[in-house]
């Protein structure tokens, strides 16, 4: 497993906030604008071409703001398993509960259990 520093400029960055997003309106577009740019860690966002809409975080998402992001997320339809680096040992037991309606879109589908018969 790589360790990533927090201080690294790729592992403070969302990619592809756009891909998907359908607005109903123009005032759900700014809506999304506005709500993106009141997060606090978040420091700006820009179009990148094949990256699409790239966020750039001031560090690492605190419980309040990861939650912000998750929400969102899923109110846009925005991909969320980049959002799974933002793991730790402080929120693993909220950010991993699997009965989260984040869980399978952050960290993908559980695996069964196989037995042997």
């Amino acid at each position: 497993m790589r360790v990533t520093k927090v201080s690294d400029p790729e592992f403070l960055r969302l990619t592809h906030m756009d891909t998907d997003v359908v607005f109903g309106h123009l005032n759900d577009e700014r809506a999304f604008f506005e709500w993106l740019a009141r997060i606090p860690c978040v420091e700006r966002y820009f179009g990148d071409g094949p990256r699409g809409l790239v966020v750039q975080l001031t560090r690492r998402p605190r419980q309040d703001e990861l939650r912000e992001l998750l929400a969102l997320c899923h109110r846009y339809r925005v991909g969320m398993r980049q959002l799974a680096k933002f793991e730790t040992a402080r929120n693993r037991a909220w950010f991993c509960d699997p009965i989260a309606y984040w869980h399978e879109a952050v960290f993908g589908k559980k695996k069964r259990a196989t037995t042997k018969s």
